[in-house]
């Protein structure tokens, strides 16, 4: 019969001594008792004590006379502080460790061995069940021949096998056999670092009841792989086995079957839209494009098309920023209003008579005073001079065909930019949308518009004129002229040089006077022959002949027709066309000079009509029409300037641009900032670089642009989105940085949230697998003295769950426990417990 024994202190020997639990001590029954409490302080200090202790529990002995004999040499051996050794054979021989049942070993600081032949090798490891083995640190090992070789790896199960760090095998026959890797389930292999084996390779297990992944780390269901076949689209599905379905998209009209290839190709079509777009931007490409080297702007250079129209739903606009351009017969430049103005104020020179440049660019009507007469035409002047003034009228009327040809030339040209109609090949600049000004201004300062076509010529034009009509027009007038003038290399006149009656002068009003004068003194002259001429008359009435003169010789440089008899203006017929310069004239000679005066007069009018029809321009570098008038660096159009500041230009009644390079287009627009721009009918730009933008619009700050006034406002639209730093942005941006700064807040809130929810989730798994793990702790008594029960347990909390083996032990003399036990539980964590109890 098996016998137990335990530790006893020999006050003879003075030490401790192996006895049985069935002996008695010597003397009285409370002898008994003290021995009995001495056993029990040594089971307690042998496991809990500070001070180095060991229990022994092994084969019988008896003491005779104080003396102790073993009856057999298969003993327990318990050799190291703070060690226990319960059962034959078993051996605890490192501090901490506990050994429990026949032949068990616990040889490493603080591991326990329960079982037989249980081993625990490994330091502060753990090996429960018969055969089970834990020689890794810190590893666990329950069940029968469990192995837990690996460092903190653990074993739980008949032959459950975990050999390396910080592996785990759960189950019977179980393997896990790599570095971190976890086997659960009956013959599960986990042969791969870092992975979780349900099964082997030709019995796997499915994961049933997994909730849905939340985390990137996280496992996903099939249900999250169904969701992302729909969010790819094209007919992507998940298949019985789990696997998806190539989507087919069909991509810029090619078929591909992955997003990957669809995103490559729209990205391939993203780039080319991108770098046109580019292109447009810079200028390399488009209708409108300049020169990388030159920095020179071209409009649709290689293409078709002979028109160019700027006008817009609001009606034609003013072309501003154009810079002088070349003004001789060859030019094919469009010309700023200050030219024109130059041109017109040349001409209204050479014109004299009071002649002058008015407000719309027109030229005012000249005022001859002519035989005692006021006339206001060069035509009407013309009729009154000498055969010199004939000679000029007939080269004028020479000019007539090359000024018809000049109007022709203008009558085909319009304005235009930017849009190329596809069959009629005209050429439009925002002909759908509003603005009336097109301005060619660069950073460099204004620019020459070159290939400008002959724009029409007539009282409702608005085409603009290149270099060569202005050049035309100051041509003809020149020609008209004549007294040497010429176009000078700026488009404007110079001063014609006349020779009349000895003196020279320069201009038609000069030379009307001076004839004028000679013509009066001829009317005198020829009122006194006409005197005389009437006595010879009286005289010889009956007859025609010479005229006398008063000392009665005959006058043979006059006659007069009817004599003294005659009582009104005698008829002389059958006249001949007088052929030299002293013949009569006759009326179908005199009607015919009429109508080549009359045409002349015309002309001249036309001529004024031809350079006062073009759209007016707003400072001097504009494309004009003639209405424009400006001097030096300053410009003011259809307007008295009420205050004209350095470099500043100003268009439209009642229009003030007093502040320097200030800009004033409209009726009462002010521009008195200095670099301020005021554009609008009573617009105001009061402060220094502001632009006021539309009718009553007012700026109220430097450097800044107003739409509107403080009790007005305006939208601005069809903004595009902003790219850089000091871009404006469109509501579109701003809706959508809104929603991505409150999706980020959203988002961010809802992490932290999801954070702190699985934070508290983890400590519940561990507070509810802890109280599993307690639950499942097994706490059975063997039935008899003697007797040991093996145990395991298992329990669930909450969702925690936890599995537990453990062993009890009673004494023979049915006075003492002993129990052991071990959990693991769901959360991976795992416990030992250790028990020594005594009855009394």
């Amino acid at each position: 019969m098996n016998k137990s024994y335990i530790s006893i202190w020999n006050e003879a020997l003075g030490s401790w001594v192996a006895a049985s639990e069935n002996m008695s001590a010597r003397g009285k029954r409370s002898k008994s008792r003290t021995v009995a409490g001495a056993i029990a302080t040594a089971v307690v200090l042998a496991g809990v004590s500070g001070t180095a202790a060991s229990a022994v529990i092994g084969t019988p002995v008896e003491a005779t006379n104080g003396t102790y004999t073993g009856t057999d040499t298969d003993s327990a051996s318990a050799t190291a502080p703070d060690s226990v050794a319960v059962g034959a054979g078993a051996t605890a021989s490192a501090q901490g460790t506990t050994a429990v049942g026949g032949a068990s070993l616990a040889d490493a600081l603080n591991a326990t061995a329960i079982g037989i032949q249980a081993t625990a090798s490994g330091e502060a490891s753990n090996a429960i069940g018969w055969h089970s083995m834990a020689s890794g640190s810190g590893s666990n090992a329950i069940g029968q021949y469990a192995n837990a070789a690996g460092d903190w790896s653990m074993a739980l199960g008949y032959e459950a096998d975990a050999t390396n760090y910080m592996s785990t095998a759960i189950g019977t026959l179980a393997a896990a056999n790599a570095d971190n890797s976890v086997a659960l389930g009956a013959y599960s292999v986990a042969d791969r670092a870092d992975v979780v084996s349900v099964g082997n390779a030709g019995a796997m297990r499915q994961i049933t009841n997994v909730a849905a992944g939340t985390q990137d780390s996280d496992a996903v269901v099939v249900s999250q792989l169904r969701n992302v076949s729909t969010a790819l689209g094209g007919g992507a599905a998940v298949n019985a086995d789990g696997s998806i379905a190539a989507p087919a998209y069909n991509v810029g009209g090619t078929a591909v079957d992955n997003v990957g290839d669809a995103i490559i190709n729209l990205d391939g079509r993203t780039t080319q839209n991108t770098s046109q777009i580019t292109s447009l931007l810079n200028g390399s490409a488009g209708l409108m494009q300049q020169d990388a080297s030159t920095r020179a702007i071209t409009v649709a250079k290689d293409m078709d098309g002979t028109v160019i129209n700027v006008a817009g739903t609001a009606g034609t606009r003013t072309v501003t920023g154009v810079a002088a351009g070349a003004v001789r017969a060859a030019s094919a430049d469009a010309v700023n209003g200050g030219q024109l103005y130059g041109t017109a104020w040349s001409t209204a020179k050479a014109l004299g008579g009071g002649s002058i440049v008015l407000a719309d660019g027109s030229i005012s009507a000249p005022k001859f005073s002519v035989g005692g007469s006021t006339v206001y035409s060069v035509g009407e002047a013309v009729t009154n001079l000498d055969v010199r003034t004939t000679q000029n009228t007939e080269d004028i009327a020479q000019n007539t065909t090359s000024i018809t040809n000049v109007q022709n030339q203008l009558a085909d040209g319009t304005v235009g930019l930017v849009q190329q109609d596809a069959n009629t090949r005209d050429i439009t600049v925002a002909k759908d949308m509003d603005g009336t000004v097109v301005n060619v201004a660069g950073a460099a300062g204004n620019r020459t518009v070159t290939g400008v076509a002959n724009g029409a010529v007539n009282a409702s034009s608005v085409d603009a004129i290149n270099g060569s009509q202005l050049y035309g027009a100051a041509s003809s007038t020149a020609e008209a002229l004549g007294g040497g003038s010429t176009v000078n290399a700026d488009g404007t006149l110079s001063a014609p040089s006349y020779s009349v009656g000895g003196a020279t002068v320069h201009s038609v009003g000069d030379a009307v006077t001076n004839l004028d004068g000679r013509t009066t003194q001829n009317t005198e002259d020829i009122t006194k022959l006409q005197t005389q001429v009437g006595d010879v008359g009286t005289q010889l009435s009956a007859a025609v002949q010479y005229d006398r003169r008063a000392d009665g010789s005959v006058n043979l440089g006059a006659v007069t027709l009817g004599g003294g008899q005659s009582t009104g203006p005698v008829i002389l017929t059958n006249v001949a066309n007088g052929t030299s310069q002293y013949d009569a004239v006759n009326f179908g000679q005199l009607s015919a000079l009429q109508d080549q005066v009359t045409d002349l007069n015309g002309q001249v009018w036309n001529l004024g009509s031809q350079l006062s029809n073009v759209q007016p321009g707003s400072s001097n570098s504009d494309a004009s029409n003639g209405s424009s008038s400006g001097g030096g660096n300053d410009a003011v159009v259809n307007a008295a300037a009420p205050g004209i500041g350095a470099a500043s230009t100003v268009a439209g009644a009642g229009a003030a641009a007093s502040g320097d390079n200030a800009t004033a287009v409209g009726a009462n627009a002010a521009a008195s900032g200095v670099n301020s721009t005021a554009i609008g009918t009573d617009s105001q730009a009061a402060n220094a670089n502001s632009v006021a933008l539309g009718q009553g619009s007012s700026t109220d700050r430097d450097n800044s642009v107003s739409v509107g006034s403080a009790t007005q406002q305006r939208q601005i639209t069809n903004v595009a989105a902003g790219t850089a730093d000091t871009d404006a942005v469109n509501v579109g941006q701003m809706n959508s940085s809104v929603a991505q700064g409150v999706q980020q807040a959203n988002n961010y809130t809802d992490q932290r949230i999801n954070a702190t929810n699985q934070a508290i989730n983890d400590v519940a798994k561990n507070a509810y697998a802890g109280i599993a793990a307690a639950m499942a702790m097994p706490n059975m008594t063997p039935s008899g003295p003697g007797k040991t029960i093996v145990a395991a347990g298992g329990a669930t909390y909450k969702g925690g769950s936890a599995a537990a083996v453990g062993a009890t032990y009673r004494s023979r003399n049915n006075k003492w426990l002993v129990n052991a036990a071990m959990s693991v539980t769901s959360t991976g964590d795992a416990g030992v417990r250790a028990q020594v109890g005594y009855e009394f």
